[in-house]
Parts: structure tokens; sequence; C-alpha cells
């Protein structure tokens, strides 16, 4: 499966549902090759050098099953109620490119950034380190 508007309205759903009110937070949400929709958040922490990213626990739990991620979108709710689209960082990438180039990505449109397209993760990250080892 890859990423589609299904994916992006249970994100923000989840968000909705986890966190009530106006604040800013944000959640993640990804397709396993068996179709099985994951949805985490990252944890409040006293610390911020110990904090995690919002696709954590959807990396993690996929990783117990042993089902690969086929696609992953994160989406961030401004207080203002806007909803974005953040594209993985580079830690999360590197966790992605577990499941190779071709994962589906959600990221922000150039002129909208609540509005999103989709890239293989290759194209996210074309000079990634391991293809020079490959």
């Amino acid at each position: 499966m890859e990423v589609d508007q299904a994916l992006v309205d249970s994100i923000i759903a989840f968000i909705a549902r986890r966190f009530p009110g106006d604040e800013s937070e944000g959640a993640a949400g990804m397709y396993t090759a068996s179709g099985r929709l994951i949805l985490s958040t990252a944890p409040d922490t006293l610390n911020d050098a110990v904090s995690l990213c919002h696709e954590t626990g959807c990396l993690c739990e996929a990783y117990t099953l042993d089902d690969p991620v086929t696609a992953s979108a994160c989406v961030y709710r401004e207080a203002t109620d806007r909803y974005v689209i953040l594209a993985p960082c580079g830690v999360c990438q590197e966790r992605l490119f577990l499941y190779g180039p071709d994962v589906s990505i959600a990221v922000a449109r150039k002129d909208d950034p609540t509005e999103w397209t989709k890239v293989k993760l290759g194209e996210l990250q074309p000079h990634y380190w391991r293809g020079a080892l490959e």
C-alpha cells in the first residue's frame, strides 16, 4: 500500500481524539505489507534530549509484528488548528530504509504544507549512504 488520503485522515482523526483541544500536537501513521494501519505519537518527556519522533511507535510495532512498512505519513496540528504534513527526519528516514527505497512517503506540497504529495523514500533521500556499499 502507498500513502493515500485515508492514511492522512486517520492520523488527523487520531490527533483530534488523543489530543482534544487546541494545543500543537502531532502523530504518524504507517501501512504495512499486510495492509495493517499503525498509528503513533511521540510521548511527552521532561528532558527534550530523550524525546522520540512521532513515527517511532509505528516503526517499533511494525518490526515487532514482522510486517514491513510500505507507507508513512506524519501530521502536525498547529495551535491554530491547521494540520501540516511533515517529511520524516533523517533519523526516521534511516529507520524506514530498513524496508527499502520504495517505501511511500507523504511530503508537504511546496506551495501549501497542509496539502501533500507522495514520493518514494529513495527519492526523498537520493544519496542514501548505503548506496555506496551496494
